[in-house]
């Protein structure tokens, strides 16, 4: 009985890190927040929502990428929102970068561009500071055009 109880606890302590932003987190963050994004599913209900960060430098309006890093994977539903903070971004892609694009990826991707606002030491805002995203089921799935 000890070993299956120690087992569970184990599972259930892997699983949870698993799911989980490495830039930020839902709800709040330990560092300074410098940007959040509000999300909205299909019947407000929860979708496990997987992120990738492109990084570059923003110039003559287009954010020239010259990285990629895994975000993480989440449980989203609508209302949750992802605060990024500022501390933990700077330790995973460093300090050369001026603006991100998140692909957010659940059947369908969805992306968000900001710039990144760097004084030299952190990340202190972005602009803009707050959006909003909506996961969607993929459409034709949803008709039955490719129920099998």
């Amino acid at each position: 009985m000890k070993r299956i109880f120690f087992f569970v606890a184990l599972l259930l302590a892997c699983t949870s890190e698993s799911f989980a932003w490495n830039i930020g987190s839902k709800g709040s963050v330990i560092g300074p927040s410098i940007h959040t994004t509000y999300f909205l599913t299909p019947n407000n209900a929860s979708f496990p929502v997987h992120a990738q960060a492109y990084v570059g430098t923003y110039v003559n309006g287009i954010c020239n990428y010259a990285a990629i890093y895994d975000i993480g994977t989440d449980n989203l539903k609508t209302g949750d929102y992802v605060d990024i903070d500022a501390f933990q971004l700077k330790s995973v892609i460093g300090t050369n970068y001026n603006c991100m694009t998140i692909y957010y990826t659940y059947k369908q991707l969805v992306m968000e561009t900001f710039l990144l606002l760097f004084d030299g030491i952190n990340y202190n805002n972005s602009a803009p500071t707050v959006s909003e995203v909506m996961i969607s089921l993929n459409k034709q799935r949803e008709l039955g055009l490719f129920d099998v």
